[in-house]
């Protein structure tokens, strides 16, 4: 998780005027096909975890908009809560403290990281590895953050880490009842990041913090991670994909009362000898996965897509397909060779706008 570098949003609110984001809040009628106005759109955008986080609540017209801007404003302070917990970058943060012990035994860790890391040992599980936390092992060799300089590491580099990477060297320990949770990491040169989960986690939180507050109708997204609860007055949520080598969406969807997330290799990058080099690590090679250029998944929940658009992106399509089908997700997948494939529950929602940019 960085706190610098802002990657650009891969999936795009449809049809709310593709303004960007502002510091202050901005109103918006929805008109319906009569053109009377059902709703009114609140929108407001801040900068955490490296990324553009919005929120997005459509209330109906005519209601007091103050109880829209406190609930926006406490899912945000939410989001940053968790950010601090699970950041690398400050050395007060949970993960930074088990970083810190790696090889020394169990530390005591907070119950919203111990359940970030257990869906990311569920991704690893599943994905034999495809998805692990543990390519923090790399930080500082790869070179994608506020570090960036254009470097690409030597191969001896990389292999001396890669012995170091493995899902099965963090261990972890949850007391549901004793609202405790502890974990170790086993080999004293591993560190752990949350940078491809924490993110979808800090939506499903910012999600629950709008429902206590009483709004049912609302976005919530964090870079590629999105969240769609409700409707906008009269009609669906429309969301779009990004082209990973374009500006506007090739596809889109309507969505409710559930998450789109994107992993691309587009978000942090560099280009040297006409090669690209991005953030996406294989944790089997240390290398960019050079198959995939983006994985968008549909989910039930933020923190699953998170781990999922990771995992699958990792994995390619057709290593995927049969993964996304087990753990009952829906994906769409732009190769490297730019064609698109998706799992078959996505073939008739999914509305395929132009070809991607090759």
């Amino acid at each position: 998780m960085r706190l610098a570098l802002l990657s650009l949003p891969a999936v795009a609110l449809l049809g709310l005027g593709g303004d960007a984001l502002a510091d202050g809040m901005m109103k918006r009628k929805v008109p319906t096909p009569g053109g009377a106005a059902q709703s009114n759109i609140l929108r407001r955008g801040r900068e955490l975890m490296g990324t553009t986080c919005e929120i997005v609540v459509a209330i109906p017209t005519g209601d007091d908009q103050g109880p829209a801007v406190e609930a926006i404003e406490a899912a945000f302070t939410e989001m940053a809560r968790i950010e601090a917990l699970m950041t690398t970058w400050r050395p007060d943060s949970s993960v930074s403290k088990l970083n810190a012990r790696a090889g020394k035994g169990w530390t005591a860790i907070d119950l919203d990281t111990a359940a970030v890391m257990e869906r990311s040992q569920w991704g690893a599980k599943l994905s034999g590895g495809g998805f692990d936390i543990t390519v923090g092992t790399f930080k500082g060799l790869w070179k994608f953050d506020d570090d960036v300089d254009g470097s690409i590491p030597a191969d001896a580099d990389v292999k001396a880490r890669l012995s170091h990477v493995g899902w099965k060297k963090v261990e972890l320990r949850r007391d549901l009842k004793k609202k405790s949770a502890s974990a170790r990491v086993t080999d004293a040169k591993t560190l752990v990041t949350l940078g491809g989960s924490a993110k979808g986690y800090a939506v499903d939180r910012a999600v629950a913090t709008l429902r206590e507050r009483g709004f049912h109708d609302f976005i919530v997204q964090a870079g590629g991670d999105l969240y769609v609860a409700g409707d906008r007055g009269d009609r669906a949520w429309q969301v779009g994909i990004k082209d990973p080598r374009g500006g506007d969406p090739f596809a889109s969807i309507q969505l409710r009362d559930s998450t789109f997330s994107t992993s691309g290799d587009y978000e942090r990058f560099v280009i040297k000898d006409g090669k690209r080099y991005h953030h996406i690590l294989d944790p089997k090679t240390g290398y960019p996965v050079a198959h995939t250029r983006s994985c968008t998944v549909l989910t039930k929940d933020a923190l699953t897509a998170d781990v999922a658009s990771t995992m699958l992106f990792v994995l390619g399509a057709d290593k995927g397909l049969p993964v996304a089908k087990a753990a009952g997700i829906e994906a769409v997948w732009v190769t490297s060779g730019n064609q698109i494939i998706m799992t078959p529950g996505l073939a008739g929602r999914l509305t395929i706008l132009r070809q991607p940019t090759p």
